[in-house]
């Protein structure tokens, strides 16, 4: 819990040198050591204070604030400031009045305070009061700064705050450019600015969007400046609201795998009715197979694709899924104009479609197709499928080939001619591994001789190998804009995902790098298509038997309280306190997912077949997370990439604890009781670990055997890096909290 006298300090610290300093610039201004500092801003959480720099000690710290300025012109009381926008921003004409709900539309260019109160004297008498309130300091203001715990702010501090976290203070976003086709006639010239009004309001729902999120790009840089906003705050500006469309695409990706439950209903037999389809949903959950074979699927995240489409953010999205009858396969070019609209908004085929049926039909949020990749142009309506589909996917899937002459295709530039390409697909096959027809991405890197060498395979000569594609596809699904870092024998090497370079850290040599998909014909999908529906090679693992037979789900988990008398219970109360003496367990609860059970099996499975047949080495180890990730872990297991990893000292994966106390500092709950997860962790042979491990490292001389986890120490590891999250089984939540200190009267 952080101290909120020391966080106000500190954020009027920030406001008054502009919003953001260096972790060593902050601590000159505080006594406290710089462990103390950083515990201090992580407590209080990203939405006070925004730490950036890497994965150890924070560069710098920005000022962040929920706090804002009331929109409306006529208000009768919320819990916002009511001030003078014009005022704040140092450009009111009109005198002082006495408090008035309310603000002001509209955005002048800043004067200093000084000037602005020299305006004020020369309008005397004279000057007309203002409607809306210029004291930060009335009783209504008051209240909401001490909610916000801002009371200690001086007005020019506020102002810096509100600056750098309000977009009410910024220009307005221009219309035209934020319509479906995107067009301003009036191009550089257009006094308003040109990006998504959506990311300026926290809620741009693709991650790589085609509308401008860049507010220090030439166009908006000129406007904002006109309006007389600092650089400097700008460039905050961009920081925080970069930070928020991180975190509300995590939440949204997280909120796709909830089952959706929204009806709205108004007579007694719309109510049956949606109890009755809702109770349809939930028996009729349908499954997929088991991926078999490395490499079966392919995939290209479209919404990666500069060039992709994406629908207006006005619009709803419709919940994904399966319906029951194989029908509807062909291309219908009859297609109504509600099914066009859907098909020129979606940007990911449905891998329930493309394997069997989508019982949701023309409800499915995602494009129905028989191939699990698609190639269309825009002609500047509507997207259209190209003729000759299979030969544009073989000819991409080749990391040697730009282009294709024959079909004026350049898959740089993404454009057929001079109108823009698309290629739509399944989901990535990393994001979904237990599934087939998905899409598998491939990385490779360009030697000396003009070779595209496979990441993770050795060329003819090499002695050393590199991660593997599906490592790399991971990190790049993390951060599409990150820089790795990685080590291929005696050399280190820099892997930059933006500009698809690697580079060696010693000799500075750069190589291309390129990423493509495996490629997958016609005749291929009907193969894995009909081998799925008769593999037999991955173990049918019945659930657990001392399971709740009674509490087996129709999708997704149940959560089984276990009873405090029995075997299983007291061996986790047992571990658990071991390390935690002065905590007590309140409850226990038995994560039961089936799916995530079967796919724990299977690769228990595999590598015991590694092992010769021998037993692996599984273990029962503690991991603390933030509360808001409980739910997303029962369902889809933990993800490094998504929650991130409990430090970074020994690999980026999924870190685990022998001890419940050492897990216990990463337990970021709101409220109380306090969470944790038991989790059974295949840790198989571990080895020690380093910062810079993307996978653990080889241990055989041909380098084509790898470690299953890295250890803090492996005479006695009391730490556990794990890298594939299929090695992982969430399988208990333990609710505990601080034991009650008695009182003893002598």
């Amino acid at each position: 819990m952080s101290d909120p006298v020391v966080c106000s300090f500190l954020t009027k610290t920030l406001c008054a040198q502009g919003g953001r300093l260096g972790l060593t610039e902050l601590r000159e201004h505080i006594d406290l050591s710089e462990q103390q500092l950083v515990e201090t801003l992580q407590a209080a959480g990203p939405r006070r204070f925004l730490l950036t720099g890497d994965d150890g000690l924070p560069a710098e710290v920005l000022a962040v604030s929920d706090v804002r300025v009331c929109v409306l012109k006529e208000c009768q009381g919320c819990d916002r400031l009511h001030l003078c926008k014009l005022h704040l921003r140092g450009k009111c004409n009109l005198g002082p009045s006495s408090w008035s709900w309310g603000v002001i539309t509209g955005l002048l260019p800043l004067q200093s305070s000084s000037s602005h109160a020299q305006m004020g004297r020369s309008w005397r008498g004279k000057a007309r009061a203002c409607r809306y309130s210029h004291d930060i300091s009335s009783a209504e203001n008051k209240k909401v700064l001490k909610t916000h715990e801002l009371s200690g702010l001086s007005e020019d501090e506020l102002r810096v705050l509100l600056l750098q976290n309000d977009p009410f203070f910024l220009p307005d976003v221009c219309q035209f450019y934020n319509r479906r086709d995107g067009v301003c006639n009036q191009k550089n010239n257009c006094s308003r600015l040109h990006i998504c009004r959506h990311y300026l309001q926290g809620k741009c729902k693709f991650f790589v969007c085609k509308r401008s999120h860049k507010l220090l790009d030439e166009h908006p840089r000129r406007v904002l400046e006109t309006a007389g906003i600092d650089a400097k705050i700008v460039s905050n500006f961009q920081i925080i609201y970069d930070h928020k469309h991180v975190e509300f695409n995590k939440e949204q990706n997280k909120e796709k795998t909830k089952p959706h439950r929204h009806f709205r209903v108004y007579n007694y037999k719309r109510v049956e009715t949606s109890r009755k389809k809702q109770a349809d949903t939930n028996s009729e959950e349908q499954k997929l197979p088991l991926e078999t074979t490395m490499g079966s699927g392919v995939h290209v995240p479209p919404s990666k694709d500069p060039s992709s489409n994406e629908p207006p953010q006005s619009q709803p999205q419709l919940p994904a899924g399966a319906r029951g009858k194989e029908e509807g396969k062909k291309d219908d070019s009859s297609a109504n104009t509600l099914k066009d609209k859907k098909e020129d908004n979606s940007d990911e085929i449905c891998l329930f479609y493309v394997w069997k049926y989508c019982k949701h039909n023309d409800k499915c949020r995602s494009i129905h197709y028989h191939l699990p990749y698609r190639w269309q142009v825009f002609n500047g309506f509507t997207w259209n499928d190209l003729s000759m589909m299979e030969e544009i996917e073989k000819a991409y899937c080749d990391p040697k080939m730009n282009s294709t002459a024959d079909k004026n295709i350049n898959f740089q530039t993404m454009t057929c001619s001079s109108s823009l390409l698309r290629r739509l697909s399944t989901p990535s096959s990393v994001t979904q591994p237990m599934f087939v027809l998905t899409t598998k991405w491939i990385w490779y890197w360009q030697n000396d001789q003009g070779q595209w060498i496979e990441y993770g395979e050795q060329a003819k000569g090499d002695v050393v190998n590199s991660p593997s594609s599906d490592i790399l596809e991971n990190l790049y699904l993390a951060d599409p804009d990150a820089i790795v870092p990685f080590q291929a024998g005696l050399y280190g090497y820099q892997l930059n995902f933006k500009e698809m370079t690697q580079t060696n850290i010693s000799s500075k040599t750069r190589r291309r790098v390129c990423r493509r998909p495996k490629f997958v014909s016609y005749e291929e999908v009907q193969k894995i298509k009909q081998s799925s529906q008769r593999d037999s090679s991955i173990p049918n693992q019945a659930c657990p038997p001392h399971w709740d037979s009674f509490a087996l789900p129709d999708s997704k988990y149940k959560a089984v309280e276990i009873s405090n008398i029995s075997s299983e219970y007291k061996e986790i109360k047992k571990q658990f306190e071991q390390t935690m003496k002065t905590y007590n367990i309140v409850r226990v609860q038995r994560i039961q997912n089936p799916s995530l059970w079967k796919v724990f099996q299977w690769k228990k499975e595999q590598m015991k077949k590694e092992a010769g047949k021998k037993e692996v080495n599984e273990r029962l180890l503690f991991h603390g997370t933030k509360g808001a990730r409980l739910e997303d872990i029962c369902i889809n297991n933990f993800d490094w990439r998504t929650c991130g990893s409990n430090g970074a000292n020994y690999g980026k994966g999924s870190y685990f604890a022998r001890d419940a106390s050492y897990s216990h500092e990463y337990c970021q709950s709101t409220v109380k009781p306090n969470v944790m997860f038991m989790a059974r962790v295949l840790v198989g042979d571990y080895v020690q670990g380093r910062a810079d491990y993307v996978r653990p490292p080889t241990r055989s001389a041909d380098g084509l055997w790898f470690y299953d986890s890295c250890v803090d120490n492996e005479l006695n590891p009391s730490i556990f890096v794990i890298f594939e999250k299929n090695q992982i089984y969430p399988e208990y939540l333990i609710e505990y909290k601080e034991a009650e200190k008695k009182c003893i009267i002598s």
